[in-house]
């Protein structure tokens, strides 16, 4: 077992708690057959899934040490805190892709202090800013990295990443007044549905406060698009067909997954339903009509036109 000195250690904890616990502690390098979890680990659940918790370590290693206390028996260590990562570790060992004698970075706290360290590096920990962690996960991917590899790293999913890469991506401004709650989530989703910053800030900041809820700012930046899930003509031509034809599609990541599919070509999707419409209409004809024609779609105004057959 390597051993090293470890100075000036962070306080875990306040008043006379920190002032007792401020001495030196030791940083061991320990095999993981030498480890085990402690019963005085305060986490007993939650978080991360253990094989994804695995497969962050074997991408990007272990970041944080485990904190141990010397084992009765002289010869093991007890994991006061990084019962996960130790369980993670311990599942790499089972795959096969460490060693059973791989050695840990483990930081040896005295046995009096072991549920008070426990306790304070699950409590005390800062969460990152939602704003901080969209930006986090942006600059990764600017650096290169898959999509999969960074919700494998984080255990999620790659649509969650590709969320979250979509919010990064809204308007600075909006961003700004999200971080102070001035802009909710669930507004900022409904803004994303475009990436034009300056129609996301014509949408939310001109529009009347009543009028800024998450439906009133889709609508408004799909107000010239055709809602596929909603629209009759588009259900009749199909999705696809009207994809092979070369239309364009808009998609709200944050939708379900059969709805949130916006079609920006009304007049391609017309077009389509009216070939689609033909062998009807020369059917019709066929029956001896003197006049056919085939309308994908019929307004007010047109169906004024017209009396009821009787």
């Amino acid at each position: 077992m390597n051993t090293a000195t470890f100075q000036e250690t962070q306080a875990i904890a306040t008043g006379s708690t920190a002032a007792a616990m401020a001495a030196s502690q030791e940083l061991l390098l320990i095999p993981l057959s030498k480890l085990r979890p402690s019963s005085r680990n305060v986490r007993r659940s939650g978080g991360t899934s253990i094989p994804e918790l695995a497969s962050s370590i074997t991408r990007v290693g272990l970041l944080q040490n485990l904190t141990v206390v010397a084992a009765p028996d002289g010869e093991h260590h007890e994991v006061v805190a990084g019962r996960r990562r130790l369980a993670a570790l311990k599942l790499l060992v089972k795959r096969r892709k460490l060693a059973k004698d791989h050695e840990v970075h483990c930081l040896l706290v005295q046995d009096d202090a072991a549920r008070t360290v426990s306790l304070t590096e699950n409590v005390q920990r800062e969460a990152m800013s939602p704003i901080e962690e969209l930006f986090a996960w942006k600059d990764l991917v600017a650096e290169g990295r898959p999509v999969e590899d960074i919700a494998a790293d984080f255990g999620v999913t790659p649509l969650v990443v590709q969320r979250r890469l979509k919010l990064a991506n809204v308007s600075p401004r909006l961003l700004a007044d999200f971080g102070t709650q001035a802009v909710t989530l669930e507004q900022l989703m409904a803004l994303a549905i475009t990436d034009d910053h300056a129609a996301q800030e014509a949408a939310f900041y001109e529009s009347p406060q009543w009028q800024r809820s998450p439906e009133a700012l889709r609508d408004h930046l799909t107000s010239e698009e055709i809602d596929a899930s909603r629209d009759a003509v588009a259900r009749f031509v199909g999705l696809e067909a009207y994809e092979q034809a070369g239309g364009g599609i808009r998609r709200d990541l944050f939708a379900d997954e059969h709805n949130g599919i916006f079609l920006t070509d009304g007049a391609l999707l017309d077009f389509l339903a009216r070939d689609k419409l033909a062998p009807v209409a020369e059917q019709v004809r066929a029956e001896g009509w003197a006049w056919v024609d085939a309308a994908p779609r019929a307004s007010a105004s047109d169906l004024y036109q017209f009396q009821r057959a009787r």
